[in-house]
C-alpha cells in the first residue's frame, strides 16, 4: 500500500491496511521459499535469486515493517533450507532437522554467507523505503503544487473580476459626474476633483482587497486600514474607529467590494462635509451580525448633519447615488439617519 493512502483515512483503515502488508510479506515470502525448494537441485548455491526480490517486493508493497518481516523470515528459510547443506551434523534426521540448521551457525561456511545475506537484506529494506518515502514525499509536494496552483488560479479570476468590476464603477463615476457638470458648468475644478478623490479612493480599496485576499489579515483589521487610507488622503484629523465583530468575514470578492466602495463613500463625506472648520469630529464604523447569514453596517458622525432631510431612496447626489449602488450590490437597503448632532447611515445585507 501507499504511504499516503496508509496516512489518509481513519485508524481502522490504516491497520486494516497495515495487516495487510505483513500478510502480503508473508505471502511473497513464502512463495520465495517454494520456488527456491523447487529449484533445488539446480540453483542451490543461490538461494538469494529468490529470497531477495522477495524482501524487495514486501517493502515496496507495505514499507519498511512488512519488508522487515520478509528479511527475517526469508533469512529463516535460507538458513534452514539452504546454506546449512546436507553435509551437517544430523541434517538428514527428521527429528534433529533444525539441530542441525543451528549447528550450522557455528560453520564459518553457512556463518558468513548467512551474515552477508542479513547485511544486504537489511541494505535492500533500507533503501526501497528510503525510495518510498522520497515517492510520498514527491507526491505531497505535487498535490500543494496543485492545490497552490488553483488557489492562484482562484484569485487571479477574483483580480480580474475585481479590475473589470473596479473599471465599471470608474466609468459609472465619470457618467455621474458628467451628468453634474452639465447642470452646473461653472463647477468643473469641483467636480473634477471629486472625481480624482474617488478614483484615487478606488485604488486604495483594490490595494487592500489584494492584500485582504493573501491572507493574513482580519475584517476588523481590513477595515481598520481601508479606513486609515481614506483619512491620509483626505489629509484628515477626525477619529475614525471601526468596531468588526469576530464572527463577521465577507470572503465574497464582490460583495467585499461593495462594502468596501460604501464605507469609501460614507467615510469621504463625513471627512470632507460632515465637520465644521476644525471641529474635532469622531466617525463610528461598526459592522456585526445581526441574524444568521445577516449583518449590518453602521457609519456614524458627530457632526453638523445634513442640512435637510434625506431619502436615500430618493437622494440624487453622487454620494448617495453610489452608496446605494454598493447597498443593492449588498443585497440591502441604504437607511439614513440624519440630524442637527450628526449623521447616521445604516445597511442591513446579507452574508
Amino acid at each position: 500500500m501507499p504511504i499516503v493512502d496508509l496516512l489518509s483515512g481513519d485508524l481502522s483503515k490504516k491497520r486494516i491496511a497495515l495487516g495487510r502488508g505483513y500478510l502480503a510479506a508473508l505471502i511473497i515470502t513464502a512463495a520465495a521459499a517454494l520456488l527456491q525448494i523447487a529449484s533445488q537441485p539446480v540453483l542451490y548455491p543461490f538461494p538469494l535469486l529468490f529470497y531477495l526480490p522477495a524482501v524487495v517486493l514486501a517493502t515496496l508493497y507495505g514499507g519498511a515493517g512488512p519488508g522487515a518481516l520478509a528479511a527475517v523470515v526469508s533469512a529463516a528459510c535460507v538458513f534452514h533450507f539452504a546454506w546449512p547443506g546436507p553435509h551437517l551434523p544430523g541434517r538428514h534426521l527428521l527429528g534433529s532437522h533444525f539441530l542441525g540448521s543451528c549447528l550450522g551457525l557455528f560453520d564459518a561456511r553457512v556463518a558468513l554467507p548467512f551474515l552477508s545475506y542479513a547485511v544486504v537484506a537489511a541494505a535492500s529494506v533500507f533503501a526501497v523505503q528510503a525510495a518510498r518515502s522520497e515517492r510520498m514525499r514527491l507526491r505531497l509536494q505535487y498535490a500543494e503544487t496543485i492545490a497552490q496552483l488553483s488557489l492562484e488560479k482562484e484569485r487571479l479570476a477574483s483580480l480580474q473580476r475585481r479590475m473589470t468590476t473596479n473599471m465599471q464603477a470608474v466609468a459609472s463615476l465619470l457618467t455621474l459626474q458628467k451628468m453634474k457638470l452639465r447642470s452646473d458648468p461653472g463647477s468643473a475644478a469641483r467636480i473634477i476633483d471629486d472625481a480624482r478623490q474617488r478614483v484615487v479612493e478606488l485604488s486604495q480599496i483594490n490595494r487592500r482587497l489584494s492584500e485582504y485576499a493573501l491572507g493574513g489579515q482580519g475584517m476588523a483589521e481590513y477595515l481598520r486600514l481601508l479606513c486609515a487610507d481614506f483619512q491620509v488622503g483626505l489629509a484628515a484629523s477626525h477619529d475614525i474607529r471601526c468596531t468588526t465583530a469576530d464572527d463577521v468575514d465577507i470572503k465574497d470578492p464582490d460583495k467585499l467590494l461593495a462594502l468596501s466602495v460604501l464605507v469609501g463613500e460614507a467615510v469621504g463625506n463625513a471627512l470632507r462635509h460632515g465637520f465644521r472648520e476644525n471641529q474635532a469630529g469622531t466617525i463610528a464604523v461598526n459592522l456585526r451580525r445581526t441574524a444568521a447569514g445577516r449583518c449590518q453596517l453602521t457609519i456614524a458622525d458627530n457632526g453638523r448633519g445634513l442640512p435637510y432631510p434625506v431619502d436615500p431612496a430618493e437622494a440624487a447626489s453622487s454620494g448617495f447615488v453610489i452608496m446605494r449602488a454598493m447597498a443593492v450590490q449588498l443585497a440591502g437597503q441604504l437607511e439614513a439617519s440624519p440630524s442637527k448632532q450628526g449623521t447616521t447611515l445604516i445597511v442591513n445585507f446579507e452574508a
